[in-house]
């Protein structure tokens, strides 16, 4: 039984501790009717996520009730004021009729853990997907939350109720399912790598050993490597009892563990009558290969499919009693396209019912519906049900109505092969109101291009924003696979062919030329005002452009740089022996030919561009090299850091000035205009002393109370 002050706390835990529901601000936003406008900053930085904020598929991030009658997500909004995220627990009806009921909020924002090379248990700036799950008999909902930095398994009643932890172990919770009396969980985690996490806490009091457990740029506190598998343990909901998951239970988590799965099965489904489908690779030694799709019909024949058809799938079903499967596979020119297909029985290749440009995220099939995330270009993430038969969709739930009032700039999209013979895209962004005969300065962002075009990888340019601020924006889709590493049969011999003779930044260099002269082709872009930004891989391939072409003449970096020294020096031995396998010579006595094409630091002195780099605490001092020789010389840069970051920054605070800032740069170098808000004079001071600044000292374009 819980007291009057527990249940005070179950039902406002994860709220921030000063008392700020960061829920509170957007209560009556739905609600607000507006004109129509163009996007800010804010808008963008306020949008409503189901599962991560990135367009490629995961598991779903929703479930629906046993009598498929109701759908439990979580929804997750940033809000910049509390540097906070409203998170809320929620139930919609599958009709799409009637409203959304809440059924829990608070919690902290919970981050993907991986392993990086040697490093276990990086956490990233990434959401791990948060999915709830009904009980088989459907009055409890189970889903992850995490309070006080412990991430564990809480429960509510699925008519409404007083949330509660469900778990109280001595690991984060990585994973669980219901047992099948709806009595007990099954939850996956690893003790071994907590247990290793408090030992490192013990050594601090003795000094750490500087080895490679190391990475400076990323945290002053080593890090746990190795290995550290994943073990499944069976909790009672009465008292918490656990002990280890039997082989049957762990099968619930890890589809590995199902009898009838191959053991070099990729993607796998069986209905239950027989029928089985499985991918796997078309050639099993190669590191990246297309699938080879194997059907075994209940009838005991055997179909295998190898052709380009089934050689990108995301995903298999098998459509309630009957022998028809059905599958959505990524095709279409450079992959752009996804696909639905449906094979039946004694057919002889799958046939296509349906493909859109559109990114089609968790789905699951129920009944003759296929339920999934659907987001496009201009259109954010909506809960959606594709009926099978028709092909028609419809909207289950979208949860950022605002966006309706919202004017967005359109999209057009550019298909082009590169010196390489590769199919390539990027998408030009258009301004909402392009009814100019001036031509119009353009902002490259990259470099996925795929579902609802927000603000580029890592999400840090605010694509529509800058549109209704009078800009095109490309956004730029990077090839893989450039032709001489598709032999690799491991992932350091991809690597090592990859960067031999440069191939690949020589590969990612003429599909972005490409793509630029596609978009001024259109008659719409001024060659003289063209800004790039990067991000990550981003930031490697805009170096590379700055250094190898003439094309741009402002840059925004999300992260810097790779270049020989302040880079391995900061990423610790790992990640300077991962260099040096690719056969990058290091630090002050390397090849300067071999850095010629890529470092800044070697080309300080022939690059006038100027670059804004905003970065994490984590990585500011992989760019430090960069900084000095461009300070050095007087070049234009400069550089934020951001508190308590990693390489994907997660904060909304954070996300927000980052926008805005970028927004102000481009707009300053491209448009030479400058926003009069009293904060930001100091800002444009500063930009104003730079080598080759526009003269704005009495031009003020954009009111104070204006702005991104």
């Amino acid at each position: 039984m819980l007291t009057g002050i527990a249940l005070l706390a179950a039902v406002t835990a994860g709220i921030p501790a000063h008392g700020a529901d960061p829920c509170s601000a957007f209560e009556q936003d739905a609600a607000t009717l507006a004109p129509p406008r163009v996007m800010t900053s804010r808008d963008l930085a306020t949008i409503s996520d189901i599962g991560r904020s990135s367009p490629f598929d995961t598991e779903s991030p929703f479930s629906l009730s046993p009598d498929g009658r109701q759908i439990a997500l979580m929804v997750r909004r940033g809000n910049p004021e509390t540097n906070s995220f409203c998170q809320r627990l929620i139930l919609v009806p599958r009709s799409g009729s009637g409203s959304h009921v809440e059924l829990d909020r608070g919690g902290q924002f919970i981050r993907t853990l991986f392993d990086l090379r040697n490093l276990a248990a990086v956490r990233a700036g990434t959401a791990q997907i948060i999915t709830p799950r009904w009980s088989p008999d459907g009055a409890t909902i189970a889903y992850l939350k995490r309070v006080t930095d412990n991430t564990q398994v809480w429960i509510v009643p699925s008519t409404g109720g007083v949330a509660r932890a469900a778990t109280d172990l001595d690991f984060e919770v990585e994973d669980f399912a219901w047992g099948a009396d709806g009595k007990n969980l099954i939850v996956a985690g690893r003790p071994d790598l907590a247990k290793a996490e408090a030992m490192i806490d013990e050594e601090a009091s003795r000094g750490y050993l500087f080895d490679a457990r190391f990475s400076p740029m990323m945290s002053d506190r080593p890090f746990p490597v190795g290995s550290y598998p994943t073990r499944y343990f069976h909790v009672a909901l009465s008292d918490h009892d656990r002990r280890d998951a039997s082989v049957e239970e762990i099968a619930l988590l890890d589809p590995s563990a199902s009898a009838d799965r191959p053991p070099d099965a990729i993607r796998f489904a069986a209905d239950g009558r027989g029928n089985v489908a499985w991918t796997r690779k078309l050639d099993r030694s190669l590191l990246i290969s297309p699938f080879q799709l194997h059907i075994r019909w209940r009838s005991g024949s055997t179909t295998i499919c190898d052709t380009s058809t089934c050689g990108g799938i995301q995903r298999l079903w098998w459509m309630p009693k009957s022998d028809v499967l059905l599958f959505l596979a990524r095709d279409g020119w450079g992959g752009s396209r996804t696909t639905l297909y449906r094979w039946n029985v004694g057919a002889k290749a799958p046939v296509a019912v349906m493909s859109t440009k559109d990114a089609l995220i968790g789905c699951a099939l129920n009944a003759a519906e296929l339920i999934c995330m659907r987001e496009g270009s201009r259109r954010t993430r909506r809960l959606v049900a594709i009926d099978i038969h028709t092909m028609r969709s419809r909207t289950i739930f979208d949860p950022n109505p605002q966006m309706a009032r919202l004017r967005l700039g359109e999209v057009h999209r550019l298909r082009f092969r590169n010196a390489f013979g590769m199919e390539c895209f990027a998408d030009l962004v258009l301004p909402p109101s392009a009814e100019t005969d001036e031509k119009l300065p353009m902002v490259v962002v990259q470099y996925n291009s795929r579902g609802f075009l927000r603000g580029g990888t890592g999400d840090e340019v605010p694509i529509q924003v800058l549109a209704g601020r009078g800009f095109a924006v490309l956004s730029f889709e990077r090839p893989f696979g450039v032709p001489g590493t598709r032999e690799a049969r491991s992932e350091l011999e991809y690597r090592q062919l990859a960067r031999k003779d440069w191939i690949d930044r020589r590969s990612v260099q003429s599909a972005l030329e490409e793509a630029v002269r596609g978009a001024i082709a259109t008659g719409l872009i001024d060659p003289d005002r063209i800004g790039i930004s990067g991000f990550s891989e981003g930031t490697t391939m805009t170096q590379w452009a700055l250094i190898n072409s003439r094309i741009f003449k402002v840059a925004s970096l999300g992260v810097c740089c790779e270049d020989k020294v302040a880079l391995p020096l900061n990423g610790g031995t790992g990640y300077e022996n991962y260099l040096k396998e690719m056969g990058y010579p290091l630090f002050e006595d390397s090849n300067d030919r071999f850095w010629n094409p890529l470092s800044l630091a070697q080309n300080a002195g022939k690059i006038e561009v100027p670059i804004l780099v905003q970065t994490s605490d984590d990585e500011y001092e992989a760019g430090l090299d960069v900084m000095e020789a461009f300070r050095r010389r007087g070049n234009p840069i400069e550089m934020y850091v951001f508190k308590d970051e990693p390489h994907i920054k997660w904060q909304p605070a954070h996300r927000l000035a980052i926008y805005e800032r970028n927004v102000d740069w481009f707009e300053f170098w491209l448009m030479r205009r400058m926003d009069c808000s009293p904060g930001k004079r100091a800002q444009y001071a500063r930009w104003q002393t730079m080598r080759g600044a526009p003269d704005l000292s009495a031009q003020c374009a954009i009111a104070a109370s204006g702005g991104p």
